[in-house]
């Protein structure tokens, strides 16, 4: 589980890539599932919002969490 939230270069999108390609890797490798639990946000407020921090907010964390125990 993590957070990317973009700044004023271009690093953000080579992280988010880099990221979402080294998931797919070690889920191809490890032969199991692995679930995509990474926050791409343009601000820290966007974040806390789908953190569940942030009053009247969804939390992604508790989705993925139900998503592997399934």
């Amino acid at each position: 589980i993590g957070v990317l939230i973009k700044g004023s270069t271009p690093h953000f999108d080579y992280i988010a890539d880099a990221t979402t390609h080294g998931l797919m890797k070690v889920q191809l490798t490890a032969g199991a599932p692995v679930i995509f639990g990474v926050l791409t946000c343009n601000t820290k407020d966007q974040a806390e919002a789908r953190a569940g921090i942030a009053p009247d907010s969804h939390n992604h964390g508790t989705d993925w969490a139900d998503a592997a125990l399934e």
